[in-house]
């Protein structure tokens, strides 16, 4: 009965965890899609970036340089702006995301 018990316990933390787990795919669409479209191209809006072949790693170092301050191109203010409203868990999400591209 306890090994049962311990065993519905993990199940449901995991489930739980699982449950408000960072959709990367959806929030790439509502923040980075208006100007990095599908990745494979960019607007003029997005810098002319093309994130598609971009590993997770890359994605993730950029967008946490962003939100510190300490990384930044042409589009420097605008990328700022948009990562210091990412939490850590949202930029993991959005770095796993643009690696699958």
């Amino acid at each position: 009965m306890k090994k049962l018990l311990a065993v519905l316990t993990i199940v449901c933390c995991f489930g739980v965890t699982a449950a408000f787990a960072v959709d990367g795919a959806d929030l790439y669409k509502k923040r980075c899609s208006p100007c990095h479209r599908d990745g494979s191209e960019s607007s003029k809006a997005g810098g002319d970036v093309v994130l598609k072949g971009q590993t997770a790693q890359e994605i993730e170092m950029k967008l946490t340089g962003y939100k510190d301050g300490t990384y930044g191109g042409a589009k420097k203010r605008t990328m700022e702006r948009m990562a210091s409203q990412l939490t850590p868990d949202d930029i993991k999400a959005l770095a796993a995301y643009v690696g699958s591209l």
